[in-house]
């Protein structure tokens, strides 16, 4: 729904899913649906990018939804021919914080964070042991590019294919673009491998795919210290979980164990065949919505089972909407897409937006929508004066 609502001339719309999820997708018709019942990211994401019509392929996840200007940001940057590939901010759960932003990675996997002072679009560079990474959830790379390194490895059937791929770009002298207000909010919803807490349930996948990473990319005189801060960090992470509440002392140990597991898998899985790329024209579904407006509604105590009605119905109309329900409270605040397509903010008057506010600041309503505003300029609409007020 979120995807619908995108503010791009001219995009289509590949969805590969499992059974539940066809279902879900089909209710879309401009959607193009492929079915794919393995649990591995990577095949999909090749099965994605083979079907995909477009010179520039993006990438979000199924517990992923973009503000509206997400793909005009991201597809301005392929304007330059030498960019390969490019990448944005993503929030989490909150909607606010950030929860990915500009990387770069090294040959042991390990991401280091890029402090980024602008707003404007900024190449990553190099660094002597270091590359440019994104992430999977908010990326796009030019399709011939992914083609041309041979597609996402299969060997990595959840953790690290995205790193390994836009790696494998970067060290081959791709430029990385980062670009700040292309924003996608990701809510790190449950897996096979992990909780609605994020806490883990399956480490086997994860331990395989960081040594096909140091098999792949670590010198061989690295390879062992790598295997054993990867070991002893991830235990750390399981035991910290263990001692949180959150897995029973059996399960922390048999995590333990399926950690060892699985690197040994992954040292011994070797790399498929050269994939044959499907070739000739491919037909566009296109998608954009000329007439949308974006509007924004403000439901306080009396009005807001009105509010949340009118946004139903412009979302109905084809707009695209945000509504702030700010009490005269201290809560902090939230953004979340709700299931029937508009933005709702949530939170206090006088508590905190930004986490590095303080806990209570004086303020009105207005003041506080304003400042909203500003911090989703360029983001939540094209237009840098954001919303108009439907009234």
């Amino acid at each position: 729904m979120a995807i619908a609502q995108l503010d791009y001339d001219r995009f289509e719309t590949v969805v590969v899913a499992c059974p539940k999820g066809v279902g879900v997708a089909k209710e879309f018709a401009t959607v193009r649906v492929i079915g794919f019942d393995q649990p591995n990211i990577s095949a999909s994401r090749n099965l994605g990018v083979d079907a995909a019509s477009g010179d520039v392929v993006a990438f979000i996840d199924d517990d992923a939804i973009p503000e509206p200007t997400w793909l005009h940001h991201l597809a301005e940057g392929f304007a330059d021919p030498d960019v390969a590939q490019a990448g944005g901010t993503t929030l989490g759960r909150n909607g606010i914080s950030v929860q990915h932003g500009a990387a770069l990675v090294d040959a042991t996997g390990q991401s280091h964070e890029v402090h980024m002072g602008e707003e404007a679009p900024v190449v990553l560079t190099s660094t002597l042991d270091r590359h440019p990474r994104l992430h999977g959830t908010n990326m796009a790379l030019r399709r011939a590019i992914v083609q041309q390194h041979g597609g996402f490895d299969e060997r990595f059937a959840f953790y690290l294919d995205e790193t390994d791929l836009t790696y494998r770009v970067s060290r081959s002298g791709g430029t990385t673009l980062f670009v700040p207000k292309a924003v996608v909010h990701h809510a790190s919803g449950p897996s096979r491998f992990r909780g609605s807490d994020r806490t883990p349930q399956d480490v086997f996948e994860i331990a395989a795919s960081a040594a096909v990473f140091h098999g792949k990319h670590c010198a061989s005189e690295m390879r062992d210290s790598a295997r054993e801060a990867f070991l002893t960090g991830r235990r750390r992470w399981i035991l910290r979980h263990m001692q949180g509440g959150g897995l029973p002392p059996d399960r922390a140990a048999h995590l333990i164990r399926d950690l060892t597991a699985g690197y040994k898998s992954g040292q011994t899985r070797r790399a498929a065949p050269a994939r044959l790329w499907a070739t000739g024209e491919k037909p566009v579904i296109a998608k954009s919505i000329p007439h949308a407006q974006d509007l924004y509604l403000v439901a306080t105590g009396r009005s807001k089972a009105r509010s949340h009605a009118e946004a139903r119905a412009l979302v109905a109309q084809g707009h695209r909407v945000t509504v702030f329900e700010y009490r005269p409270d201290a809560r902090y605040h939230r953004v979340v897409f709700t299931d029937e397509g508009y933005w709702l903010h949530i939170g206090g008057i006088f508590g905190r937006e930004d986490r590095s506010e303080p806990l209570f600041r004086a303020s009105t309503r207005q003041n506080r929508i304003d400042q909203t505003l500003a911090r989703l300029a360029g983001i939540r609409s094209k237009n840098p004066y954001l919303l108009e007020v439907k009234t």
